[in-house]
């Protein structure tokens, strides 16, 4: 999937979640056109899309037709797909600005330890060393997806939004709630938008801010050398702390790699010696020297790191996933989900009825309408598990339903390790998952100690490695369990394995 059909996408999810009761996109709209059956050959770079993305696309397609048939202050939400950067305008300003930072000045005189491409040269090594570091040492889990965007990037964005929809200019037929439901419609989806690129946008920042730097090294060098034809630049240095022996030191450290390109051997200590005091010697060697040494480790370091970000930028823009995970994408996708899925439902010590529709419903929703879901019998207090069916051309997904009206133990402990290890003897893709019943609680209203209950029962659930969903929770917000839901499966949420 591509960004501009991602966008399609987030721009109907902003207007069906901002219109529940389908006040200005009637019910019969939010469906398929039954004679249409494209997305099923829908492809990105050769690679079939999943089947129910594929539906999904072709779903947000026709109602984005029918949005900006209806109300064509919409094409307003795709303006920023079609902006260009000016990459040759940029490299071109880059390029002029080296050229017209004279590193020397009009004196002419080249101070070998006080010159300004030195300062270009530590600048760009902080730089490494942060990007080395973050390599290393990544950000939080929640971040590892989603690169740091510049916050003044962030910023800047959302003020050039606000700025459109505060210009936005809609039909005087229209009334008042369709209007607020217009501007907050583009409002949401291009919070979303910018999260979703957030990856995208960052990785194509740092390609022209690397590209950038290069072409101002190249534009410094380029300088350095013209006013060389010109002017006559001598090259000297002086220093409070330092004596001829530690200056040579510096520069043969500083200037070995160029030395032994240029195949022009560094100065002796005596020739250094020489040079201190008012700048008196030709600088041509000090300025191929320093030619050199920013070709290796400004110009070529930025240009292959441009490169790389482009490479992955262009990747990005044209492999754009889902977020499959967000209660609204697995309704979406639930009648295409679940197939080969066999959820069994343990109740330990309690019962559910086989018509709880609440727990059917947020089981289809979690695991979508193909898998086969089995409510069994409730399991006594203290019993094993019951043998699972062994059919390998099905997975198995044991949901384990406690009553957080009870108090943990280690009894429960033990269950769950149990059924831990039948899951890892049975391998991939199989799955467990703990469920908090709070229905008990929720009933008499006392939501202290329903809090004091489920952190209790999480406690022991993550000592055995695992972790609760809490279910029936009045306190949660709306959708809780589905958004958490990837989390808490163990070893690890293989339903939309591809």
């Amino acid at each position: 999937m591509t960004f501009a059909q991602l966008a399609k996408v987030l721009l109907v999810q902003a207007c069906e979640e901002h219109d529940p009761d389908h006040k200005f996109i009637l019910r019969y709209e939010r469906g398929l056109p039954r004679h249409e059956n494209a997305g099923r050959d829908r492809t990105i770079a050769g690679d079939p899309l999943p089947d129910g993305e594929a539906r999904v696309l072709e779903r947000a397609e026709h109602i984005v037709d029918r949005l900006i048939q209806n109300h064509p202050v919409f094409t307003s939400a795709f303006t920023v797909l079609r902006f260009k950067t000016p990459f040759m305008l940029l490299i071109g300003c880059a390029l002029v600005g080296g050229f017209l930072a004279d590193p020397i000045g009009p004196a002419g005189h080249i101070n070998l330890l006080n010159f300004p491409l030195l300062t270009l040269l530590l600048w760009n090594a902080v730089i490494y060393i942060g990007l080395l570091y973050n390599a290393v040492v990544p950000g939080p889990s929640q971040d590892r997806s989603q690169p740091g965007v510049p916050r003044f990037v962030e910023w800047l964005l959302g003020r050039i939004v606000k700025g459109r929809l505060s210009r936005l200019r809609f039909d005087r037929a229209q009334s008042p709630d369709e209007v607020q439901w217009v501007t907050t419609s583009l409002a949401s989806y291009a919070v979303r938008l910018l999260q979703s690129g957030r990856d995208l946008l960052s990785t194509h920042i740092r390609s022209l801010l690397h590209a950038a730097a290069a072409t101002l090294a190249i534009g410094v060098i380029v300088g350095l050398y013209l006013r060389g034809f010109s002017f006559l630049y001598k090259a000297g240095w002086d220093s409070t702390f330092m004596q001829a022996e530690g200056v040579h030191t510096f520069l043969s450290f500083l200037f070995a790699p160029a030395s032994w390109l240029l195949k022009i051997p560094m100065p002796s200590v005596e020739v250094i010696a020489e040079l201190r005091g008012t700048a008196r010697a030709n600088a041509a060697i000090w300025i191929h020297f320093w030619a050199m040494t920013t070709v290796l480790f400004i110009v070529l370091p930025r240009t292959l790191f441009a490169v790389t970000a482009w490479f992955r930028k262009t990747r990005l823009a044209a492999d754009v996933r889902l977020p499959i995970h967000e209660p609204y994408f697995q309704r979406l996708l639930n009648p295409y989900r679940g197939k080969g899925l066999f959820v069994e439902v343990l109740s330990y010590s309690h019962r559910v009825k086989d018509a709880d529709d609440r727990l059917l419903t947020f089981l289809s929703d979690a695991f979508g309408v193909l898998a086969d879901i089995h409510i069994g019998s409730s399991v006594p207090y203290g019993d094993r598990h019951p043998h699972f069916p062994d059919d390998p051309d099905r997975s198995l997904c044991a949901v384990v339903l406690f009553n957080v009206a009870q108090a943990p133990e280690e009894t429960h402990s033990e269950f769950l390790e149990e059924l831990k290890a039948t899951i890892r003897g049975r391998g991939r893709p199989n799955m467990l998952l703990v469920v908090l019943d709070c229905e008990a609680y929720a009933q008499i209203d006392h939501e202290k100690r329903l809090k004091e209950r489920c952190q209790s029962w999480a406690a022991l659930v993550k000592e055995c490695g695992l972790q609760a969903l809490t279910f029936r929770d009045p306190s949660g917000p709306p959708d809780q369990e589905l958004r958490v839901l990837s989390d808490c499966l163990w070893p690890g949420d293989f339903r939309e394995a591809r």
